[in-house]
This record gives C-alpha cells, structure tokens and sequence, in this order.
C-alpha cells in the first residue's frame, strides 16, 4: 500500500471516528431546550417552557424534553433547516396541533377521569364528552405552549371551576 493512500485512510478514518462523536454530541444537546431556541425563531415558546404557568413549564419541571412530545422526521428537520437559512418562517410560530396520542404515551386516561371525577357531569374527561366513543381531542382544550382554552366547556354549559392562570377564555375572533 502507498504511503499516500496509507495516510489518505487514517485521515478518513479520523473524520469518520470524529464525525461519530460530532454527531452524538449534537444528537444528544438537540433533545434540550436551549438547543432548539439556537435555530428556532420560538422564543414565547422557549419562555413558556422555562418560566411561567403554561403546561410546557409543568412538563420542564417534570423533565420532559422537547423531543418526548415534539418527534421531528428527518424531512422536517431539513425543512426546519431550509426556513432558518432563508428567512422563509412566520412571528411567531404558527401553533401546531398534537394528537391524543401524544398526551396519552404519558398521560393515563383513566387516571385523568379519577384525577377529574369531582368534576361529576361536567367532566370533560368522561363518556358524556365523547362523539362515537371517541375521546375528545385533547388539545379541544389544552395548549402546552399557549394559554389553555374554556371555550369548548363554556360552548355548552357554565364552568363553576376552579382553573389556574394558564386557562383563558378566547374571543370568537381569536379562535
């Protein structure tokens, strides 16, 4: 073997060992919060994650990471990528909708309905809400990053709860 191809493999070899730990580095700082806001134009979200009383600070303090609710594709980081490097995203981010599946991984549905049951009829959380035995979707009224919403109780019967400051009643034109 030639000295040149010789040297030309451990180069390539060197790269490879330290485009590994390159890799691992930033795969694993890109599961933290200060990652994200670094490219993400997201700082209300960020805030919300770190201070105040939206369900994102309640899950922080539970050590739930971004990436446990928020899975990007690897499409959707390029495209994430493509917006930052152009300037092609909207202030503020556009609000994504999640799934109920992404609430129930973690958050039993039968603990929520005995966590909720002094609610009695009013329950959100019980049968009389679901269509077709479907559950309600859960972000019907809950936002993680944005003040939760008692228009969808409020829609068809006054709310005597107790809520916290996380929940807001939007206007029509606000929906």
């Amino acid at each position: 073997m030639s000295k040149k191809r010789k040297y030309a493999l451990i180069g390539l070899a060197i790269a490879t060992i330290v485009g590994f730990i390159v890799f691992h580095q930033v795969q694993k700082a890109s599961h933290k919060a200060e990652f994200c806001i670094l490219c993400h134009n997201m700082q209300p979200e960020y805030d919300s994650f770190v201070k105040g009383d939206m369900l994102a600070k309640k899950h922080n303090d539970a050590n739930v990471t971004c990436h446990d609710c928020h899975i990007p594709t690897l499409a959707e980081q390029l495209n994430e990528v493509r917006m930052y490097v152009t300037g092609d995203f909207e202030m503020p981010a556009h609000q994504r909708g999640f799934k109920n599946e992404q609430c129930i991984g973690c958050h039993k549905i039968d603990k929520i309905r005995q966590k909720t049951a002094h609610y009695g009829m009013s329950n959100p959380h019980e049968s009389v809400h679901n269509k077709d035995n479907e559950m309600l979707e859960c972000q019907s009224c809950h936002a993680v990053h944005h003040p939760q919403r008692l228009n969808t109780c409020t829609s068809c019967h006054p709310i005597d709860w107790k809520v916290d400051s996380s929940w807001k009643m939007f206007l029509p034109s606000e929906k």
